[in-house]
């Protein structure tokens, strides 16, 4: 049986803090707050957190969520991660239907 396939933000980049800061626009402090709290994560070599896709992706979301739905901070967290549940099952609904 084939496995699902990668999800589209997959790509295997991965970013510094400050980079992921311009990309997202979501300030170094909050990006090290999200982490610490585990609703992004990062991998540490040397120290240095670098950010996957995922990561990047999860954050442009909470930052949408906040400045155009209004939404509050909890709210744009909980709110992601049930988008995130509701894309992994579309992508498996994809592949049972294979």
């Amino acid at each position: 049986m084939k496995s699902p396939p990668k999800r589209l933000t997959d790509s295997g980049n991965l970013y510094s803090i400050e980079m992921v800061e311009r990309i997202t626009r979501v300030s170094k402090d909050r990006i090290l707050v999200y982490q610490r709290h585990g609703i992004i994560s990062a991998i540490s070599p040397r120290g240095k957190p670098r950010f996957d896709d995922e990561a990047v992706h999860k954050l442009r979301r909470i930052s949408r969520l906040l400045s155009e739905y209004g939404v509050n901070e909890k709210g744009a967290v909980v709110l992601s991660s049930l988008l995130d549940e509701v894309e992994r099952l579309r992508e498996e609904i994809r592949f049972l239907r294979r």
